[in-house]
């Protein structure tokens, strides 16, 4: 993705493309180049859930050793 996007404008637009996908009224080439975005922006939301999940669990780590 070119531009910076956030998680909920790109899982928006994903849902989009399903939607479309499944309706089945693409053509070929349109249905193509869906899937392709498809897994763009799939590839890009997982890697934001996984940063996050990283992150609370850094976080957790933290607050469990800062227990007394």
């Amino acid at each position: 993705m070119t531009e910076e996007r956030t998680f909920e404008q790109a899982q928006r637009e994903l849902e989009e493309i399903v939607q479309r996908l499944e309706s089945g009224e693409a053509p070929l080439d349109e249905a193509l180049r869906l899937w392709q975005r498809g897994e763009e922006l799939y590839r890009f939301c997982r890697e934001r859930l996984d940063s996050a999940e990283g992150k609370i669990e850094e976080l957790a780590g933290r607050a469990e050793a800062a227990k007394p």
